[in-house]
């Protein structure tokens, strides 16, 4: 897979993106964050899901992302930036929260960086909404999402407590199941905003739009409506 391909490929669709994918159930931020109001930077926001909902939950959030059609999407406070270059200062920031983003950032250089703005004590929290794969239909609808490809060499599934380097401490993980509702159409959106989908030709785009298709069609029939489940898993370690 071309790393830097996939990581930029999101600022195409990014209107998509934003309408499409999925928010954070509200206990799984209660306990990864704690109680408002905190003062957080949220690392690869994408088009700003995460920050808003931390900025309802009464945060005050700094949103950092490195591509423009992404942050456009973002209001308040958003800044060009990314995991190896977070533009606030040292020591400034209680958490540092990372949705759907970790697993692009560049390892140990992020670490250091992110250790840099948090205050001692502070959380890093990457977090993600993951399809619940228990359900046979969704671990099908993943071989369509991501195309028969391995997962990620971060797979958010099983971090291993070193995971983030000497600065942190070992991370607690806690799972929060839930589930989206969708239509076949809808779900048709949700692979328009995979990378795998974003940087296919136009003819596998057309083979992976029909293939949702008939799966959704196979698993539901008539059925209007489904539900999509999720697994979120969010992580906690703190600076040391």
């Amino acid at each position: 897979m071309d790393f830097s391909k996939h990581a930029s490929s999101f600022g195409a669709a990014a209107d998509l993106y934003d309408r499409i994918r999925p928010r954070y159930p509200l206990d799984a931020l209660r306990w990864a964050v704690g109680e408002p109001s905190r003062r957080i930077v949220d690392l690869g926001a994408g088009t700003g899901i995460l920050t808003r909902q931390l900025r309802e939950l009464g945060h005050r959030v700094i949103a950092v992302e490195p591509d423009d059609e992404m942050r456009r999407q973002i209001d308040g406070d958003a800044r060009a930036g990314s995991a190896t270059d977070i533009p606030v200062d040292a020591e400034s920031q209680e958490v540092v929260t990372a949705g759907q983003a970790y697993h692009w950032f560049a390892g140990e250089p992020a670490h250091t960086e992110i250790a840099r703005v948090l205050e001692r004590g502070g959380c890093f929290v990457p977090i993600w909404n993951v399809r619940d794969e228990s359900v046979p239909w969704v671990a099908a609808l993943t071989e369509v999402f991501d195309g028969n490809r391995a997962r990620a060499a971060i797979d958010e599934r099983s971090l291993p407590a070193e995971q983030f380097g000497p600065l942190f401490d070992t991370p607690e993980l806690k799972l929060f199941s839930w589930s989206t509702p969708h239509t076949i159409d809808s779900l048709v959106e949700l692979i328009r905003s995979r990378s795998f989908y974003l940087v296919a030709d136009a003819d596998t785009r057309v083979a992976l739009e029909q293939q949702v298709r008939e799966l959704a069609g196979r698993t539901f029939g008539a059925q209007e409506r489904f539900e999509l489940p999720y697994v979120t898993y969010a992580y906690r370690t703190r600076k040391l």
